[in-house]
């Protein structure tokens, strides 16, 4: 009898640790929400103004990327933030949970315009609880200007700890890419809801590419900033390029600006 009961324990037990560990998994797939595909492994000092968010929800937690744009504000996407309580800031680091410096914010702003259906506007700002330390490792990027016009073939660096490939593992390590932009009318063949308001950039053989956990990451060029990672169909795959926030555009830059004064 006490054989039988205690074979039986031994199954609850089991099963209680296989729903654990069935629940930590689904988290840590939803923890990162957007990474690259095609790219190389980056180093901090080459991309300083490289942020890593932990959102903190009631529900759980889920990363993403963002770029300082001062000590005070740091730039990400506006979905991001939809159900955040508080944001969890790293910057300074090569690694998405380790090293450099972290902070806190409770202030944070999706743009008023953000829509979810259509994720237009998809920009958002987090301003943590002290001023950013600036060093070798932590500075802050420039933005393109209002109205800025992006030639199509512009090289863009993106950089972020997404997944290195589509329903593969994310990257402990910071990773970046390099990939011309397109222009909003052949983006338009892969995605009929590209606004004014968003750019794409990608190849079209694929296998270059934001992915989960990326989202909220700049895409940097000549002109500054012009991007910030928002969304896409899969990842790295032919034909469809990664859809960005667009920068330059009048709403969402005078909206930053109104913001952060920057």
């Amino acid at each position: 009898m006490r054989k039988f009961v205690s074979h039986i324990l031994l199954i609850f037990v089991i099963s209680i640790l296989k729903d654990v560990l069935c629940k930590k998994q689904n988290l840590d797939t939803k923890a990162n929400d957007e990474k690259i595909v095609g790219g190389y492994v980056a180093d901090i000092k080459d991309v300083p103004y490289q942020a890593r968010l932990t959102i903190v929800t009631d529900s759980g937690a889920y990363g993403c990327g963002g770029s300082i744009i001062s000590q005070r504000y740091v730039l990400t996407a506006a979905h991001c933030l939809a159900r955040a309580k508080t944001v969890y800031v790293r910057v300074g680091s090569n690694y998405a949970d380790r090293e450099g410096a972290l902070y806190s914010a409770t202030k944070f702003w999706q743009h008023p315009n953000y829509n979810n259906k259509t994720i237009d506007n998809d920009v958002g700002i987090v301003s943590p609880s002290i001023p950013i330390q600036f060093d070798t490792n932590t500075k802050a990027i420039k933005l393109a200007s209002k109205g800025r016009n992006i030639p199509a073939g512009t090289e863009a660096l993106v950089s972020g700890w997404g997944l290195t490939s589509e329903n593969g593992k994310g990257s402990d390590r910071i990773m970046a890419i390099r990939v011309p932009t397109v222009s909003n009318e052949d983006c338009r063949k892969s995605y009929s809801l590209i606004t004014d308001n968003m750019i794409c950039a990608g190849v079209p053989e694929g296998g270059k590419s934001t992915c989960q956990g990326d989202s909220g990451g700049p895409a940097l060029t000549k002109y500054g900033q012009i991007g910030v990672v928002s969304f896409g169909i899969g990842c790295a795959r032919p034909g469809y390029p990664g859809v960005y926030a667009r920068v330059s555009s009048t709403n969402i830059r005078n909206w930053i600006q109104n913001i952060t004064g920057i």
